[in-house]
């Protein structure tokens, strides 16, 4: 690990001194932290600043806290940074066209690299979650599945798109750019004042699905992208 911080050190010391430390690869998911009182010890500082920069690192979702078993580094979650985003900005117009073009660029290069690199099961998924859209669409325009719901199974096609490039970073990135746009209520409005909307996104879909079981790269980059571009308009229009 790197040379303990000096005594006059104070909390957000501390914060940077373990995010270093999992910079650098000395901590990893999982990892436990020392206790207490040898962490302070070895840091060259009292608890109360220790104390309150791990209890800072467990609000953004660095640390995980277990009472009575220790401190452990949490495993990463889109959630983590998704919450750091809605703490420090606001969902203004502006940075709804941000978010959209950010889906546009990360989603539909995960599209291109899914139709290179999808496995047969991945594909499978995919035709399992289209088949079921098309019930669980019915189902809401019928008023027997809740806007929650649909919001929820959606966000699990886009992230199996993702999944099926096989690229960790896609993934990872689309995670977190679906959970802030859907934590700040961002298609609420639009798909809760007209459930059929949902036929339009349905079609995307199936469509995308037939582009990455042919393996046509372009028109499954084509097909995302035009289909987050719907939802733009559909938000921005609503």
């Amino acid at each position: 690990m790197p040379s303990p911080i000096q005594k006059t050190s104070v909390s957000q010391q501390v914060v940077d001194y373990v995010l270093n430390c999992i910079d650098q690869g000395d901590l990893k998911q999982g990892d436990c932290l020392p206790g207490e009182r040898e962490f302070a010890e070895s840091l060259g500082i009292s608890r109360v600043p220790l104390r309150e920069g791990i209890s800072a690192l467990a609000a953004i979702g660095i640390v995980d806290k277990r009472h009575g078993e220790g401190n452990f580094i949490a495993q990463f979650s889109p959630e983590i940074l998704s919450r750091i985003l809605r703490t420090y900005t606001r969902l203004d117009h502006n940075l709804a066209d941000d978010l959209f073009e950010a889906r546009s660029l990360v989603e539909g290069a995960a599209a291109r690299l899914a139709a290179r690199n999808a496995t047969p099961e991945d594909i499978g998924e995919l035709h399992r979650m289209v088949e079921q859209m098309k019930e669980d669409v019915r189902a809401y325009v019928q008023g027997e599945k809740t806007l929650a719901y649909m919001l929820q199974q959606d966000d699990k096609f886009h992230l199996q798109c993702a999944a099926a490039s096989h690229n960790e970073f896609y993934i990872q990135f689309v995670g977190i750019l679906h959970d802030f746009g859907t934590n700040a209520g961002l298609y609420e409005q639009t798909y809760g004042q007209n459930p059929e909307k949902y036929y339009v996104s349905l079609d995307f879909h199936s469509r995308l699905v037939s582009a990455i079981e042919s393996k046509n790269e372009h028109e499954a980059q084509e097909i995302m992208c035009s289909h987050i571009e719907s939802i733009r308009f559909n938000t921005e229009h609503r």
